[in-house]
């Protein structure tokens, strides 16, 4: 009869206690019924700022060129795509 041990996976040894954390406020998210706009509300029942958020476009237009007449075949085709990225910093 055997006796012998699995041993234990190699990361417990690693392992330590948690560092300690701070408790993050209750915040609830409603909606203005006039507005319809949603707004976070504070553990005091008072509106929470969030800071600007802008707005952001992006896109990805291909190209694609064939060569030719279109009479006959010949030529190499090519293809490629150009990105275009704008961010608007609101405050």
């Amino acid at each position: 009869m055997s006796t012998a041990q699995t041993p234990a996976p190699w990361g417990t040894s690693r392992m330590g206690p948690y560092e300690a954390t701070a408790t993050a406020p209750q915040f609830t998210a409603v909606l203005d019924p006039g507005t319809q706009v949603a707004m976070v509300i504070d553990d005091s029942g008072r509106m929470a700022g969030m800071g600007g958020h802008g707005t952001s476009t992006s896109g990805l237009t291909p190209t694609q060129t064939t060569p030719g007449d279109g009479s006959g075949p010949g030529g190499a085709n090519d293809s490629d795509a150009t990105e275009s990225y704008d961010q608007d910093e609101s405050g």
